[in-house]
This record gives C-alpha cells, sequence and structure tokens, in this order.
C-alpha cells in the first residue's frame, strides 16, 4: 500500500512539475510575441515616417474620390499612423480589416469624409491603457499622403459587440474601437476635428 501511494504522489509531482514548465513556456513565447510585435510596429512606423511626405495639417472633407492611398511595406498594406500623445502611442494602420491583425487596422470609412472606424485591441504595444482614456485626449491620424488629420474624443462607450449600430451611435469624422482581448468588451472612441 506503501509503494502504491509513493507511486501516485510521484506521478502528481511529476504531471505538476511538466505542467509548471508548460506555463512558463507559455508565457516566455506570449512576452516574446508581444516583444516582436511592438518591434515590428515601431519599425512599420518609422518607415511610413521615412516615406510619406512632411505631414501638413487638413481636415476631413469630401472628395470627389474618398479611396485612401496604401503603402506596402514588407507585404503589409497600410494608410497611415494614429497617435494618442498624452500616452505616447505611435501606431501603422492596416488597410483592410484583419481578424489577427496585431496592430489597429481600418474597419470601414475614409479619413477624407469623416467616416473612417479604426479597430483594434488592448494587447500590450496597441491599446493596453484603454481604460485610462478620456473624453478631451487628442487623437492623430496621418495618412500616407502626409495629410494631419487632428481630433479630440467627444465621448465614449463601453459596449458588448462592435457593430454598425454601436459604431454609428454618434456621428463622428472619427470612431476607434479597442477590443479589451481578456474579456467581451469594445470601449468605442467618437472623436471630433480638433482646430
Amino acid at each position: 500500500m506503501k509503494k502504491k501511494g509513493f507511486v501516485i504522489r510521484k506521478i502528481c509531482a511529476l504531471v505538476g512539475a511538466c505542467l509548471l514548465v508548460g506555463a512558463i513556456a507559455t508565457m516566455a513565447l506570449w512576452r516574446w510575441d508581444i516583444h516582436r510585435s511592438e518591434a515590428r510596429s515601431r519599425y512599420y512606423v518609422d518607415t511610413l515616417q521615412a516615406l510619406i511626405p512632411e505631414p501638413q495639417n487638413a481636415v476631413p472633407e469630401e472628395r470627389r474620390d474618398n479611396t485612401m492611398s496604401v503603402l506596402s511595406v514588407d507585404g503589409t498594406d497600410l494608410v497611415g499612423i494614429v497617435e494618442i500623445p498624452r500616452y505616447e502611442s505611435v501606431l501603422p494602420v492596416c488597410a483592410d480589416w484583419g481578424n489577427t491583425s496585431k496592430y489597429p487596422c481600418r474597419f470601414s470609412g475614409s479619413i477624407y469624409d469623416g467616416t473612417m472606424k479604426i479597430g483594434a485591441t488592448t494587447q500590450k504595444g496597441q491599446y493596453d491603457f484603454y481604460r485610462e482614456l478620456s473624453v478631451g485626449d487628442t487623437v492623430i491620424y496621418t495618412d500616407v499622403e502626409g495629410n494631419r488629420y487632428t481630433f479630440a474624443i467627444k465621448s465614449l462607450r463601453y459596449e458588448k459587440h462592435a457593430d454598425q449600430a454601436a459604431l454609428q451611435h454618434e456621428d463622428a469624422p472619427l470612431t476607434l474601437f479597442v477590443k479589451n482581448i481578456y474579456s467581451f468588451e469594445y470601449l468605442v472612441l467618437f472623436c471630433d476635428v480638433s482646430y
């Protein structure tokens, strides 16, 4: 009987050690992936800043063609850079909505006619500070043509879904939505032009 109890304890200890090693390995891979994503994001921003013309202030206005220009960097199509200066956040914006993007993506619309919606997550290096955002915070969007648009957050809402109803709740020339990757919650930021 003692031998059976000893064997069970050994098996439990071995399983526990394997689980601990697995958890440590998973955490290390997660942190490495975050670091790699942050480095890639900085690379995209630096590359865009080197390629686009000197930014000039602009305001959203109807154009004959509201199609946004795209720059491809290492096979990733980008439409601009979004900044939130208060948090020293500068991120590239991918041209098209993607399910697995590690960077903010244009969900729909165009900056030119004031219908742009950009989605992102709270993963480290994106909007992990999202709970600190508040009305009045400045948001700057620079397109790949060098047009620099300055906005202020006019209102924010927490939603269970980032569907059209939630995103169209208010008329805003720029809407950002941030998914909390640890819960089923979205923060929707409605931004108005700031002069």
